[in-house]
């Protein structure tokens, strides 16, 4: 697990100067990431829709050698760049360096550049020069020239200037169109040129069209995404020209507000920047056309409704009133009562209009061309109708929810708080096909079951009214005056909460999309992922309520008129999500990189920006570490530090301007150093040294285990000889017994010495290994003729007269040390002498122990030992002897064991 601590804070960069204000741009273009670029006096300018960072020669963290820029081009991931002071250079957009073009050209003042079949073409002061980089040999190509446009397509290389439009051909430049050109642009294979009254459009192939125009024009540019081009007129109109016939377009692009343009461009978002001197436009696509509606009432808060396939409105004062045909005649509202023109609702049922109001329920008559109030409930605020299976429902502000039979003409039902609704006030129904009944009463969800005659009040979490109801995906989405959406299941349980805090009007689904209007913005969601995307444009709209579709259009009403909105034209913008600036313990870089820091104390700062330009909602961001739960963050900075050694790899994702979701991801790697002694090869080397220590481990274990097996197999054995003497004394005893009982004293005897036999036997085929009661001084001794007298060995002793003197115990377990020692040497050395001196000195007894040969060393084993060092060990630890064996040069060895004696008996 690693700690973590992630602050969001405001981009620095907001706080320079706005582009808007940027009076000497001259030129604009994007880059294959998205980032827009200004190049003018002001320097190298880079714009991610979030801030903006100058590159300039006063600029000390992000320095360029000069200021002033004429002209750019893009090349690759590089800025082709021509300035006033410093000649031709080469900018990388991913690292912010620069490179500067050696050009052999004596004057650095460069107005235009652009590469065309890898060599470099330069417009300096009255001549067309061309470098080629790789024999880095400048040559002129006209000398004598004023250019004031510089442009290529693949196959050729244009100019244009008072004269007319030029075309490289060879070494030489030839004419084309011989009047002066205002504008010029390429396409894919063609290029455009602009005169005072002709378009032309020059193929690459030599044929050439035009069409005339009555318009000075200033601007042109390519459309992003085709051969389509853009122009604007000196009057601001923009047009949209097809780049092969020449014919314009419709486009949704109102009037600029720019005039005499010096540049313009279309960015990948669908906006087109305009450049002058005034500063820069940025003009959107708007598909909406704002219907203004307002009438002489308090409140502008009307309705709108398909009647007679035309669309009416239902005013709150006004009564019923024409929207874009006459379908009313003026005297309609006539009839009805000063409340009754206060409209809150209408439905076509049967070619009549079924009408809402302050006033109780009215209807009008299509054949009469009037409107009559109905007797069908009492007079009362009737606040919403709908109709379903013949069936009109009724919903009032004060006395529940009335089912009307329009066969019958009867109330066949009266839905109200004695039903159990917790409020009579019923702002919105929803009538499903198995028989129930969504209310939305007040502030609470009720639903009402006929068959039952139940009502159940669902439990939500909001706390204001609900205004809507629609069934998309076999869901229920509630709307709210504060509380975003609720969505449920047809069962009542609660799935969602979206856009919470958020207040909401009207609902309608449109083509399997639920549509909701707000308090401001029109919305769209999905209901299979809950995306809720903000229709462009309406963000500064204030909707009242109801919403409907006629002939694919969206027809939205606010409180000063009603909003079409073109539904054919609505697509999905997916920008890039990208790291603008990585800052790292104060040091910023351009862009991102796989970030290796030392520490988890370094500060690791992400700019974030979603390159949509166009205006909206502001942008959410999200991230996620190591496929993590996605984070919020509340702007565009992240800010991470705290990490533990190890790899993390971050996701951040982050919306367009309408607020969907990108599909396209941002994505980085940060390596955190480990200390130097937990480093990728010293872990290997642990991993070895582990492995190594668990194998000899278990060796030494095995062979622990294994002289363990053989002792207890010894004393096994020496149990069962002892068993089997034991076991026949036993039996000759009771034969003695059983004799005696019949008085055959012979036999008897005979038994007993057979006993006697036995037990002589065994003592005598067994070695002195024990004290058995005697003196030291005479066991030893003892000791020593035995071996010499088995085993040919020679053992010479030297022995402290006081020892004999210390208690018995001690003596017994000295003698058996001595014993196991001399035997366990002479089984497993070829040893003929021995020296053993028993002496006490300073409150411990000594026992030392020469040998002519290598006889000792087993004995300091604790993994290959026999009985005899097991049998050693034990004693030396019982009485906490010190026991050490000694290798000399000569090929012998010796065996010291100090006892320590607290005093001498």
């Amino acid at each position: 697990m690693f700690s973590l601590l992630c602050v969001s804070f405001l981009s620095e960069a907001n706080n320079a100067t706005s582009i808007k204000t940027l009076s000497n741009v001259n030129k604009i273009l994007q880059d294959k990431d998205g980032f827009i670029w200004l190049a003018g006096q002001q320097g190298l300018t880079r714009v991610d829709a979030n801030s903006n960072i100058t590159f300039s020669l006063s600029n000390q963290e992000w320095p360029l050698p000069y200021s002033w820029i004429h002209n750019m081009s893009l090349i690759d991931d590089n800025l082709l760049l021509a300035t006033e002071t410093h000649g031709l250079w080469l900018f990388h957009t991913q690292t912010g360096t620069v490179t500067k073009i050696p050009v052999d050209i004596p004057r650095q003042n460069h107005f235009d550049a652009v590469m065309f079949k890898d060599k470099y073409y330069i417009n300096a002061p009255n001549k067309l020069y061309r470098y080629n980089p790789s024999t880095k040999e400048t040559n002129i190509i006209e000398n004598d020239i004023s250019i004031d446009h510089l442009v290529h397509n693949q196959r050729h290389l244009y100019i244009s200037n008072e004269k007319g439009l030029f075309q490289l051909q060879g070494d030489r430049l030839s004419i084309i169109i011989n009047e002066p050109i205002t504008a010029l642009t390429a396409i894919s294979n063609a290029v455009i040129a602009i005169t005072a009254n002709k378009i032309y459009r020059f193929s690459d192939d030599g044929t050439i069209s035009n069409i005339g125009h009555n318009e000075t024009i200033y601007g042109l540019t390519k459309a992003f995404d085709s051969d389509d081009f853009f122009t604007v007129n000196k009057k601001n109109i923009i047009t949209k020209y097809n780049g092969l016939t020449l014919s314009t377009i419709p486009h949704h692009y109102g009037q600029s507000k720019t005039v005499r343009i010096r540049d313009i461009f279309h960015d990948a978002s669908g906006v087109l920047w305009l450049v002058s001197n005034q500063g820069i436009e940025q003009v959107n696509e708007n598909y909406i056309t704002n219907h203004e509606v307002i009438f002489d009432i308090p409140i502008n808060a009307n309705e709108i409704k398909l009647f007679d396939n035309e669309i009416i409105i239902g005013s709150y004062g006004a009564g019923l009133q024409n929207f874009l045909k006459p379908i009313f005649k003026p005297s309609v509202n006539t009839a009805f009562t000063k409340k009754g023109l206060k409209i809150f609702d209408a439905i076509e049922v049967n070619k009549n209009l079924y009408i809402a109001s302050f006033d109780g329920l009215w209807r009008y008559d299509k054949n009469q061309e009037k409107v009559s109030k109905l007797n069908i409930i009492a007079d009362q605020l009737v606040l919403k109708l709908k109709h379903k299976n013949n069936l009109l429902y009724i919903a009032t502000n004060d006395d529940g929810l009335y089912i009307y039979d329009l066969n019958s003409k009867k109330i066949i039902n009266h839905i109200d708080v004695k039903k159990g609704l917790l409020s009579p006030e019923i702002i919105d129904v929803l009538p499903l096909e198995e028989g129930k009944i969504w209310i939305a009463n007040s502030r609470h969800i009720s639903i009402y079951e006929q068959a039952t005659n139940v009502t159940t009040t669902l439990k939500s979490p909001n706390k204001s009214k609900v205004v809507s109801f629609v069934l998309a995906d076999n869901k229920i989405f509630a709307s709210t005056l504060g509380d975003g959406i609720l969505v449920f299941n047809q069962q009542g349980d609660l799935l969602a909460q979206l856009s919470k805090d958020h207040s909401f009007t009207e609902m309608i689904k449109i083509n399997g999309e639920v549509w909701v209007s707000g308090q401001p913005g029109l919305y769209r969601i999905s209901p299979k992922n809950y995306q809720v995307t903000m229709i462009e444009n309406t963000q500064q709209y204030s909707f009242v309520s109801s919403m409907l579709v006629k002939d694919d259009t969206l027809y939205a009403i606010h409180y000063s008129g009603i909003l079409a909105l073109d539904l054919s034209e609505q697509k999905q913008f997916n920008p890039n999500v990208i790291i603008s600036k990585t800052t790292i313990s104060g040091k910023a870089y351009l862009l991102n990189k796989t970030i290796k820091i030392e520490s988890g104390n370094d500060v690791i700062t992400f700019d974030l920006a979603s390159l949509d330009y166009r205006p909206g909602l502001a942008k959410k961001y999200q991230y996620r570490i190591n496929n993590s739960q996605w984070q919020q963050i509340s702007n565009n900075q992240l800010t991470l530090t705290g990490l533990a050694s190890g790899h993390y790899n971050i996701e951040i994702m982050a919306t367009n301007s309408l607020g969907h979701w990108s599909d396209v991801k941002a994505y980085t790697e940060i390596d955190v150093a480990y200390p130097w002694y937990w480093t990728v090869e010293l872990k290997i080397i642990y991993i070895i040294l582990v492995l190594f220590i668990v194998l000899l481990t278990s060796w030494l274990l095995y062979l622990r285990t294994k002289s363990i097996r053989n002792i207890h197999n010894l004393l096994k054995d020496d149990m069962r000889n002892c068993g089997r003497v034991m076991k026949t004394i036993q039996r000759n005893l009771q034969l003695t017994s059983t004799s005696l009982a019949s008085n055959e004293v012979e036999q008897s005897k005979q038994l007993i010495e057979k006993s006697i036999l036995v037990l002589k036997e065994n003592l005598d085929s067994q070695e002195p290994d024990s004290l058995a009661g005697k003196d030291l001084t005479v066991a030893i001794p003892f000791l020593a003729n035995y071996i010499h007298s088995k085993y040919e060995v020679k053992l010479y002793c030297t022995l402290d007269d006081k020892i004999d003197s210390l208690n018995y115990e001690l003596r017994s377990d000295v003698y058996k040390v001595i014993f196991e020692a001399l035997m366990s040497a002479i089984f497993k050395s070829e040893a003929q002498n021995f020296n053993l001196t028993l002496q006490e000195v300073k409150q411990k007894l000594w026992l030392t122990v020469n040998s002519d040969n290598d006889s000792f060393n087993q004995l300091n084993s604790r993994i290959d030992f026999d009985l005899a060092s097991y049998t050693i060990r034990q004693i030396t630890s019982k009485h906490h002897a010190s026991l050490n064996t000694f290798d000399n040069d000569d090929g012998s060895s010796q065996l010291v064991i100090s006892f320590p004696l607290m005093t001498l008996n």
